[in-house]
């Protein structure tokens, strides 16, 4: 009785993620993306300098598309920003950051544009932006 059950309910989840793979090609996702060591390494920058990263404020200077995808919803940009540091330092330096579509039609992220921003402790040439700067 429970080996049935077991198989009706394996059956009923390859169903469901049949159907989820049609709906995906049907919406045009790109399912079988898997993330590649360049996005681990993102990943983990990215966590690295959520909880304890510098913070400071970056100016963008220009910002283009890099033609990576992030399952088929966001794409990376390259933003060269100016950043000036809480403590004083102030520099140039190349920020990758996978945006939306709607984040970048808000406007918010064209040149001379101010945003918050962490860096990475250890690397300073490794940043996020978040809000706007006031």
């Amino acid at each position: 009785m429970i080996e049935m059950g077991m198989m009706d309910d394996i059956k009923k989840a390859q169903e469901m993620a049949a159907n989820a793979q049609q709906m995906a090609a049907q919406q045009g996702v790109d399912i079988s993306a898997t993330p590649d060591a360049a996005d681990m390494e993102y990943a983990q920058t990215a966590q690295k300098i959520a909880t304890s990263g510098l913070p400071g404020v970056a100016t963008i200077k220009s910002i283009g598309e890099t033609g990576k995808t992030d399952a088929g919803v966001s794409k990376q940009y390259a933003i060269d920003v100016a950043i000036e540091l809480e403590g004083g330092d102030a520099y140039d330096t190349q920020v990758l950051q996978f945006l939306t579509d709607d984040a970048i039609g808000s406007g918010h992220y064209e040149a001379g544009k101010r945003f918050e921003v962490k860096v990475d402790p250890d690397d300073k040439s490794k940043a996020l932006l978040y809000g706007l700067a006031e």
